[in-house]
């Protein structure tokens, strides 16, 4: 037999053997054999494709849909059972555990899913931490894990000037922490209540981005002129940019407006003040005689606004 004439019998034998096995899969150099599961979720970009890859975070009470790729030889099956085992994080309180099942479509994928639970005492403790997901399917499985928590979390609120005076600005730090394995857009929202507990203002700030590894912001807000005098507060919470909350926490802190036109802080404006006022009048920063309290409208200098300002207070006190 030449060279030709066997070209063409191993030509025909691969005919044949397709024809009699139509189904079959000729695996590329590289490719698994046997049976395969890939377990995964919704949480796209980061949904867990790939043997063990993890899967994005999800929120308390969110449904997590759970899909397992079930393949021979690279190739989807049909009308596979296939199991899913699901714990929740180790706790002293409650372990959550649930067993799962669902058959194989035509492309090879089964389906189910579940909601994070919420239960009525020590929901945190019980539902707050690492999830695990095998998936079991002829001899094969593979596992996933995912965080639960709040996806952002405000972990810090403080003020930089503790005692803006009426008028004058207070500046907000805060920080925040981001659970998913990507950045998340948030909506900070900041409310300013005076000493008889009257809505002074809020700050919004949109489309603030939290990182994978968190976010520090710094906010500014002035005090009306009209706040009452005492020791007042200030409320954040976060959203989403829909508006829903990314948890319900909301961070407090304090901070005293203090009596404007009173630069020696006795709770009062008389006579001191105005010749604490008179003493800084023309100077700035560089000058000796500069004294930043006199600057009370904050504008680097000491002119006849500032002084203008302690005489229309005078004679105000508090209480």
């Amino acid at each position: 037999m030449n060279g030709k004439s066997a070209s063409v019998l191993v030509l025909l034998m691969f005919c044949v053997l397709l024809l009699g096995f139509p189904d079959a899969v000729f695996l590329v150099k590289g490719e698994t054999q046997g049976w395969q599961v890939d377990v995964y979720t919704q949480n796209e970009p980061c949904n867990g494709v790939g043997l063990g890859e993890p899967s994005d975070a999800f929120a308390s009470q969110e449904t997590v849909l759970l899909y397992a790729n079930v393949t021979y030889n690279v190739a989807p099956v049909q009308n596979v059972l296939v199991s899913f085992s699901v714990e929740g994080p180790p706790n002293s309180v409650q372990n959550f555990t649930l067993s799962l099942s669902a058959v194989t479509t035509a492309e090879g994928v089964a389906e189910t899913g579940f909601t994070i639970p919420w239960p009525a005492e020590d929901p945190e403790i019980i539902t707050f931490g690492v999830w695990s997901v095998v998936a079991y399917a002829k001899n094969s499985s593979d596992f996933l894990i995912f965080r639960v928590g709040w996806i952002v979390e405000l972990v810090s609120l403080s003020v930089v000037d503790e005692d803006p005076p009426q008028g004058g600005w207070l500046d907000v730090q805060l920080s925040l922490i981001n659970i998913a394995m990507t950045p998340k857009n948030a909506t900070l929202s900041l409310v300013f209540t005076d000493s008889l507990e009257n809505f002074i203002g809020c700050l919004i700030i949109d489309d603030f981005i939290v990182d994978i590894d968190g976010a520090n912001l710094s906010a500014r807000f002035q005090v009306p002129y009209w706040a009452a005098v005492g020791v007042a507060s200030v409320h954040a919470s976060v959203y989403t940019p829909s508006g829903a909350p990314y948890s319900p926490i909301t961070l407090s802190t304090t901070f005293l407006i203090s009596l404007l036109g009173d630069l020696n802080g006795d709770n009062a404006v008389d006579i001191v003040d105005v010749a604490m006022a008179a003493k800084a009048f023309g100077s700035n920063p560089e000058h000796p005689r500069w004294n930043p309290l006199a600057d009370i409208n904050k504008d680097g200098k000491v002119d006849i606004m500032d002084i203008a300002i302690v005489s229309r207070n005078f004679g105000s006190t508090y209480p």
